[in-house]
């Protein structure tokens, strides 16, 4: 029998903004959701409508603080902001679409594709840095809440780094982790006694958006 009940944590990704309609890196760009950014916000909102969930915890930008407050508001929730789970800082390539990207830095994104862990980009950080800084964010809500559900909004790099952490994959493995806009991924902390583990319940489901949404 576990010595304390589990504790889900609900990791959602905000809906589209205009850069991601248009294939732009985004980072740490503030940008907000688009129209159709907000309804897959409702959308993901209303899978949360049954049971109202502990806390609400949000990145600071605002497509995922207006994701959040969709998900809070049915509730009379609050959503805090935690700043370290802003997205990946990409630096020199914020704004930049695929191709420029590719044209641009191609040295790095080849170089990136090998080693993502420990590849910044020109003036941002790495993918080890940023799961340094969001993965304690998480694993933190064990010792604070070990009964209940918890959501957090954030993005598609922290989100990935985040279930790296939690289920023990090398930051290698991450190109294998697809989080869609406005997606759900779960993971459930349970205790056994001395024993106790993160175990993955869902990846990016998006059973929730219906075609027009997506």
């Amino acid at each position: 029998m576990p010595s304390q009940g589990p504790l889900t944590v609900h990791l959602v990704r905000h809906g589209e903004t205009e850069w991601n309609r248009d294939g732009r890196c985004q980072g740490i760009t503030d940008i907000p959701l688009t129209p159709k950014g907000l309804s897959q916000a409702e959308a993901v909102a209303a899978t949360f409508a049954a049971k109202r969930p502990g806390l609400i915890l949000s990145s600071p930008l605002q497509r995922a603080l207006e994701t959040a407050r969709r998900i809070a508001e049915p509730h009379g929730l609050g959503c805090e902001t935690v700043a370290a789970l802003r997205e990946w800082d990409q630096g020199e390539l914020e704004g930049l679409t695929g191709a420029q990207l590719l044209g641009e830095h191609t040295e790095f994104f080849h170089r990136w594709q090998q080693d993502p862990a420990h590849t910044p980009p020109p003036g941002g950080e790495t993918l080890e840095t940023l799961q340094s800084r969001a993965w304690p964010v998480v694993d933190r809500l064990r010792e604070q809440a070990c009964d209940g559900s918890v959501v957090v909004v954030s993005h598609t790099m922290t989100i990935a780094t985040i279930l790296c952490a939690a289920l023990g994959l090398d930051l290698g493995n991450i190109h294998h982790l697809k989080i869609d806009l406005a997606s759900r991924s779960t993971i459930v902390f349970s205790q056994f006694g001395l024993f106790s583990l993160w175990r993955l319940a869902s990846l990016n489901d998006r059973h929730h958006l219906a075609d027009r949404l997506r």
